[in-house]
């Protein structure tokens, strides 16, 4: 099982193995999460803008136009009940 060492500035180098298995490069986001019971860490890379969109589209109709101002769009909303 690979190991890593934290440093003294709270570093930790991730095997190269466990890198391209989990698909992450240098300078991608990393998502960090504990379990506070067990105080087991879990990681994961973070999804790019352009992931996200992808994924959301879906849900977007055809034609639709590109939301510019978020504010407005909120204010003119019906609230869902």
């Amino acid at each position: 099982m690979p190991r890593a060492v934290m440093s003294s500035k709270g570093q930790v180098v991730i095997p190269a193995e466990l890198r391209r298995q989990a698909g992450i490069a240098a300078g991608d986001a990393l998502i960090i999460e504990i379990d506070a019971a067990s105080k087991e860490l879990r990681m994961r890379r973070a999804e790019t803008i352009d992931e996200l969109a992808e994924r959301f589209t879906r849900f977007i109709s055809p034609g639709t136009p590109p939301l510019t101002d978020a504010s407005a769009h909120y204010q003119t909303r019906k609230p869902r009940l």
